[in-house]
């Protein structure tokens, strides 16, 4: 049914009656009045209505009195001042499943150490699979000094102003603080190195499984040759128990690494 603007003029403040609401049983029938095409048409809207439990605080919320442009609107939700957004569903992942992923890439970076063959040594002179000892280019001059002035700036300790602030890690007279905080961090031991085996081997093949606080690999004062042991030191236990997992009796090179948990100082 169509009226004329004139007809309807003194039936509302806008030309045409307003909104009307009925509710029966379950269904809510909305009635308005819309302007298509020059003219005024009746739509008749019906709605399921449903139940659904929410939080008290949000049963809360929606006690409370409208505002604003919505001051005198009615309960529910206003189109003309009020928009609806997607729905975003956030899930929220449990420790037990960051747990699980971390040990999922922990285990396919070590299926990719064993199936190279070669662990993840790296010559430092021609980046090639193998020990620097071993690289066929090692009595090059240019190879042998670049590897010279490698372990010279890693083995070289920081500069430091006079008077300025020295921390206790490295104060000659704090040595026994060290230990007893070593026996207190998360420290395994790991044996059966090879000579050419370096700091920097080290950090490669333990950082992985997580933070590493200190390495101590164990050399010769004349030679400066690894001894075939190092002590690594994690900021977390849960680190330490993967890489002991994972790395005992790990083919590094051509040897079997041996790991275990270090010691306590002064146990013997």
């Amino acid at each position: 049914m169509t009226q004329d603007w004139g007809d309807m003029m003194d039936e509302s403040e806008y030309g045409y009656p307003a909104p009307q609401e009925l509710i029966e049983g379950d269904m809510k029938k909305i009635i308005s009045y819309e302007e298509r095409d020059d003219k005024i048409v009746k739509v008749t809207r019906f709605y399921k209505i449903t139940k659904i439990k929410v939080p008290r605080s949000v049963a809360e919320r929606k006690k409370w009195a409208k505002f604003g442009d919505s001051g005198n609107d009615p309960p529910g939700l206003n189109p003309a001042t009020t928009q609806i957004g997607d729905e975003v569903f956030l899930t929220l992942a449990s420790k037990k499943d960051q747990d699980e992923n971390k040990e999922e890439d922990i285990t396919t970076q070590m299926n990719k150490l064993k199936s190279s063959g070669q662990g993840i040594v790296v010559c430092r002179i021609c980046k090639g699979s193998h020990w620097t000892k071993e690289c066929p280019y090692k009595d090059t001059l240019g190879a042998a000094l670049d590897v010279r002035q490698e372990e010279t700036a890693n083995n070289k300790p920081p500069t430091r102003a006079p008077g300025s602030y020295v921390p206790p890690s490295v104060r000659k007279d704090q040595d026994n603080n060290n230990n007893r905080q070593r026996d207190d961090n998360p420290t395994i031991r790991v044996s059966n190195l090879a000579e050419e085996t370096s700091e920097k081997d080290l950090s490669e093949l333990f950082k992985p499984f997580g933070p590493v606080s200190r390495i101590y690999l164990a050399k010769d004062k004349n030679t400066g040759i690894s001894k075939g042991f190092a002590y690594v030191t994690y900021s977390r236990r849960e680190s330490a128990k993967q890489a002991l997992q994972y790395l005992h009796r790990f083919r590094y090179g051509h040897l079997i690494l041996q790991v275990e948990w270090a010691k306590p100082s002064g146990s013997g």
